[in-house]
């Protein structure tokens, strides 16, 4: 029988396949916030973004970075990396990742 964490992971990464195809995080990261992940950081612009939700010894990150593959005399577009972790004290009991070009 899925817990609550596990069936939050199954639409996260759901939701992560669909930004992926659509090239947006934003898709992924509101259904994170919808299953009660909260945003970690102060808010200020950065290429790293992580929320995390927590009870007890389980835990569920979910995070979207992004860097550019730009070189000297290439623009490349920006590299987008999806990921998601199920954590129970210190063993990954699930992930998943997707990655798109911006």
């Amino acid at each position: 029988m899925p817990t609550e964490f596990e069936d939050a992971f199954e639409a996260i990464a759901s939701a992560m396949v669909r930004a992926a195809k659509e090239c947006s995080a934003s898709m992924a990261s509101a259904e994170a916030e919808r299953h009660g992940l909260r945003e970690l950081g102060d808010g200020k612009p950065s290429q790293i973004h992580v929320w995390e939700r927590s009870e007890s010894d389980t835990m569920l990150r979910f995070q979207w970075r992004w860097y550019d593959q730009s070189k000297t005399f290439s623009i490349q577009p920006d590299m987008n990396i999806l990921s998601l972790e199920l954590r129970q004290a210190n063993a990954v009991l699930q992930k998943a990742e997707e990655r798109f070009e911006d």
